[in-house]
């Protein structure tokens, strides 16, 4: 098949729209998922690249429209159109017969599902009442604060040089560290360890530390327990992030003494 001018500067026009609706798509889809990123750096150059890519977009579209509208002008100012025979048809071919249906087929049966399947809940979790009764503050919570993951360690440094979601044993004091932004002075953060549904440890107290950056919650157990642990970190009563560790080995002799402990900044 031979394209003539008109048809190539169409397809040209229609390849340009085509790559303004993708190239845009990318770019808001790089402006939002910027907006969720808790790092100010690697937000910041997300961001830009979005911008970028609306920019290319805009001159995209520009160049789509130019094409449709001048664009035969100027491949006919270029390659002067020839004159070209349009063939004729000399037969028409004329239909005889047509064939109408005597018989319309009605479905007689309907087939109904016996077995609706019924969605799981997950369960989202919530800070226990007998903690929301000491807020006191009057700071509301910014939405957009957000916590990174959090990573247990037994030794506290930014970023943590070693964390393990499994301890053979372990004793004294564990870290939880983790990153955030957002968070404003005199906001309420609370911190929960639970071995299994029992807290062992907790600390809720008015935001101290800087508005973003690098902070950590801290627990300590004269001999930690074998058993399946989580930490879960709260903004207000907001549940914001959660992880899980476990500490193998014997049975220690030990009863473990909740301690609160920790902070951040």
């Amino acid at each position: 098949m031979s394209l003539t001018i008109d048809t190539t500067v169409q397809l040209i026009s229609v390849l340009l729209f085509a790559a303004t609706i993708i190239t845009g798509l990318l770019g808001w889809w790089q402006i939002q998922d910027a907006r969720r990123l808790p790092f100010f750096l690697l937000r910041q150059s997300r961001m830009a690249r979005g911008w970028r890519l609306m920019a290319v977009a805009v001159l995209l579209a520009g160049a789509g429209v130019s094409s449709l509208t001048f664009g035969r002008r100027v491949a006919y100012s270029i390659i002067p159109p020839t004159p070209s025979m349009t063939p004729t048809a000399t037969i028409t071919l004329t239909p005889t017969i047509t064939l109408t249906p005597t018989i319309t087929l009605t479905p007689t049966i309907t087939l109904t599902p016996t077995i609706t399947a019924t969605p799981t809940i997950t369960a989202t979790p919530i800070l226990p009442e007998a903690i929301t009764v000491l807020f006191r503050e009057t700071v509301t919570p910014a939405p957009e604060a957000v916590f990174g993951p959090i990573l247990v360690t037994k030794r506290l440094d930014y970023p943590p040089a070693s964390h393990a979601d499994s301890f053979e044993e372990a004793k004294g004091t564990l870290f939880g560290v983790f990153t955030y932004d957002g968070l404003d002075r005199g906001v309420r953060w609370t911190a929960l360890w639970y071995r299994g549904d029992e807290i062992v440890c907790m600390e809720t107290q008015p935001w101290d530390g800087a508005r973003g950056g690098w902070g950590f919650t801290e627990c300590e157990q004269e001999t930690w327990q074998p058993g399946e642990y989580e930490i879960r970190l709260f903004v207000g009563e907001t549940w914001k992030v959660s992880t899980r560790f476990s500490i193998t080995g014997p049975e220690a002799t030990a009863t473990p003494t909740p301690a609160p402990a920790g902070g951040g900044g």
